[in-house]
């Protein structure tokens, strides 16, 4: 199955790249890789395409639960990536050695790290947008920003905000 993603997709991404990106973007049901060796429960956007399997395909993103939600974020970070000149295609033949997990710190910026964690961060910064601190805590098992072991809700979103670029809203 090929599409193009969906009005309502293309919505919730707008909340986040606006017209940082171009939203002509074909989503995949089918393995990137020959022979169908693409793990059924791995998604990629190796260039400027989305590739899902089966399992985790959906018909439309937006309209379904917060973590293919943050998924399909993940990915359409790859996509804006490529957009932007990163060989996300070369990169990604590293990823199963890639660190997915992140220390948010406001002194850096989103090029500071590397393509699976800017992906990371962008994707939860739209749950945080979406679903608010209480959505990032519940929805999503990985470090975060840590103040006294804790994640401060009254200074999350403005660490997210110094490291994203301005083209990120």
């Amino acid at each position: 199955m090929l599409r193009q993603i969906t009005l309502g997709e293309m919505a919730m991404a707008k909340t986040i790249f606006g017209n940082s990106m171009s939203y002509n973007v074909w989503v995949h049901c089918d393995s990137y890789l020959p022979f169908g060796m693409q793990s059924d429960n791995v998604a990629m956007a190796p260039n400027g395409d989305i590739y899902f399997r089966k399992l985790l395909y959906r018909h439309d993103f937006s309209e379904d639960f917060a973590e293919y939600k943050h998924l399909f974020m993940h990915e359409l970070t790859h996509v804006w990536q490529h957009q932007n000149g990163m060989w996300v295609r070369t990169r990604g033949l590293f990823s199963s050695l890639a660190d997915y997990n992140y220390y948010l710190d406001s002194k850096k910026k989103l090029s500071d790290y590397g393509m699976e964690q800017q992906a990371s961060i962008v994707a939860d910064y739209f749950i945080l947008k979406t679903y608010g601190v209480a959505g990032l805590i519940k929805g999503i098992q990985r470090d975060y920003v840590r103040i006294d072991n804790k994640i401060d809700p009254d200074t999350i979103e403005s660490i997210y905000r110094s490291v994203l670029p301005n083209s990120i809203l």
